[in-house]
């Protein structure tokens, strides 16, 4: 299949499955089975399994052919990066469950030095692996290709590629702002955009005949405006708190013009 598709693909894999959960279950009567929230369970399943995909076509397309010692630090990162990742949702599974399940603040019904461990590990310290470690995952696998054989990409490739790395980029963007740690993050992407950069003007090769390096850019330019243009108009309200408040009180306004209409 064509870089182009895989890289669409790849970016539907990640956002979808937390979009689909946010909408269909955050505002419903069916949130839990059993005593998991049915979007921990998408966390857990399908969105492990999209970033499991983005590792292993990096690392068959770009990272293989790099030799022992550089497959070896990859793999190191991917394993970080699906370590942070359970992490973040035990952490985060405990938290909800209390907030959401229990009806009770986990703050004021556990004791203080276990909330202050759950809460580090859930919004800092889980975040900080997971982001450092994609980051750094496709930065390597961006690296490795601007060291091959450059490719003539027509315009639906690169449309699709630019298309892919927004959507990503701006998921990602939004996710950092909620992660309580988004100068980190910007910080990270910004060194790593750079190093990029001079890396691909050291080879003499354009970002534009190397799909991945092209969707990588991409991802980090949109993920840094995104960040910054959130921050900027909402300061550091939680996205997540945000959007979910709008959409909660847009589909009370239309439960409500419904009734009213019905009578």
């Amino acid at each position: 299949m064509r870089d182009s598709y895989w890289l669409f693909v790849i970016s539907i894999l990640i956002m979808l499955p937390r979009i689909v959960s946010e909408f269909l279950f955050r505002f419903t009567s069916l949130r839990v089975v059993w005593v998991f929230r049915i979007i921990d369970i998408f966390d857990i399943t399908l969105q492990t399994l999209s970033l499991l995909v983005l590792g292993l076509y990096v690392y068959s397309r770009y990272i293989y052919m790099r030799g022992k010692e550089y497959s070896m630090i990859y793999l190191v990162i991917v394993a970080l990066l699906i370590g942070g990742h359970m992490m973040h949702f035990a952490a985060n599974a405990l938290d909800m469950h209390f907030r959401e399940f229990l009806n009770e603040d986990p703050e004021s019904a556990m004791p203080s030095s276990a909330y202050t461990l759950l809460h580090f590990i859930d919004e800092y310290l889980s975040h900080a692996i997971m982001f450092t470690a994609l980051i750094l995952m496709i930065s390597m696998g961006s690296l490795a290709e601007i060291r091959g054989e450059p490719k003539s990409l027509g315009t639906l490739d690169k449309s699709l590629i630019l298309f892919s790395g927004f959507i990503l980029g701006s998921g990602l963007g939004i996710s950092a702002v909620e992660a309580s740690i988004p100068l980190y993050i910007l910080m990270l992407a910004i060194i790593n955009l750079t190093a990029i950069a001079w890396y691909s003007r050291k080879h003499r090769q354009k970002v534009g005949h190397h799909p991945f390096t092209l969707y990588t850019v991409t991802i980090f330019i949109t993920l840094i405006l995104s960040a910054t243009v959130y921050m900027a108009l909402f300061g550091s309200q939680s996205p997540r708190e945000f959007i979910g408040s709008f959409i909660e009180e847009k589909l009370k306004l239309l439960l409500t013009s419904s009734l009213v209409y019905l009578c």
